[in-house]
């Protein structure tokens, strides 16, 4: 994602919008199912990963399979990283 500056009016501003928007999202009661949902799909990545770690069929000294199939278990939740891009 890229990256901008925001000056100081339009940070306050940005602030000011997510406020109010997670005022109407509390009312119809949306961020309840954002926070379940979110929850379960970090839940899942965070279990993926503990497999990953505990797997010993994983046995490279420098730990690059490891490293490699738990940034892959980020990405398929979503989460991508600069830092894989082999």
């Amino acid at each position: 994602m890229e990256e901008f500056e925001l000056t100081a009016q339009e940070d306050l501003a940005a602030e000011a919008i997510g406020l109010e928007v997670m005022r109407y999202l509390k009312q119809e009661e949306t961020v309840k199912r954002i926070v379940a949902g979110t929850e379960s799909r970090a839940m899942r990545a965070l279990e993926k990963i503990r497999r990953i770690l505990n797997d010993d069929s994983l046995e490279d000294p420098e730990c690059f399979q490891r490293i490699e199939a738990i940034l892959t278990a980020l990405e398929d939740h979503g989460v991508f990283t600069t830092r894989h891009d082999w």
